[in-house]
């Protein structure tokens, strides 16, 4: 099921580079910056703001994998939130979902942990920080030998969720990610998300 929704996902929104019209990036694809944003100017989320635009135009649609994110973004209601993700920018061979999900929790294992090698060092510190961003983060071989992940940092727009929630109902989901850097990335906003991968995010 997986892989046919990918396909659908990438054939619904378009390979890059694409065009958005006026009115959707007035409307369906605005997104705000939030109030805290301004008063933090040294706050790296302002990367993924700047590259909103090329974002749109040249991003790809890949699999990715919530790894941590505000625990506001776990329930219904208002207000954008960021969060963490990891994924592969390798199209050549499918996205194991299971695969993706154990990358991400040995990730996310790191949090709050001093290991003595200095690539998961770097990591668990950004992890346990929670205000550091990266933005395609090479994943270390001890934790993926087989294949290359990145982590980026990620911006959750509530409106881009599947309704009625509009909230994280699960951590795999396609995401929308510059493939040179910075490696900015959006959750695919569910309106190219076929019926099948909505129905499944709802639990169905």
């Amino acid at each position: 099921m997986f892989q046919e929704a990918f396909h659908q996902c990438v054939k619904n929104f378009g390979e890059n580079p694409r065009h958005i019209s006026l009115w959707d990036r007035l409307t369906y694809w605005r997104v705000v910056r939030p109030d805290w944003l301004y008063e933090s100017p040294n706050d790296e989320l302002e990367t993924i703001f700047l590259n909103l635009a090329q974002l749109r135009r040249d991003g790809v649609v890949v699999w990715g994998h919530i790894i941590q994110a505000n625990n506001l973004l776990f329930s219904p209601g208002g207000g954008d939130c960021p969060g963490e993700v990891v994924y592969s920018l390798d199209r050549t061979m499918p996205v194991d979902p299971e695969e993706l999900g154990s990358v991400a929790d040995a990730i996310g294992s790191l949090k709050h942990t001093k290991p003595s090698d200095p690539d998961l060092a770097s990591i668990a510190d950004y992890l346990t920080n929670e205000w550091m961003r990266v933005y395609g983060k090479p994943v270390p071989a001890t934790i993926s030998p087989n294949r290359e992940y990145k982590i980026s940092t990620v911006y959750v727009v509530r409106k881009h969720l599947p309704k009625p929630s509009q909230s994280l109902e699960r951590p795999f989901l396609p995401i929308l990610v510059l493939p040179e850097p910075p490696h900015v990335a959006l959750v695919l906003p569910s309106r190219y998300w076929p019926q099948v991968l909505i129905d499944w995010w709802r639990g169905g």
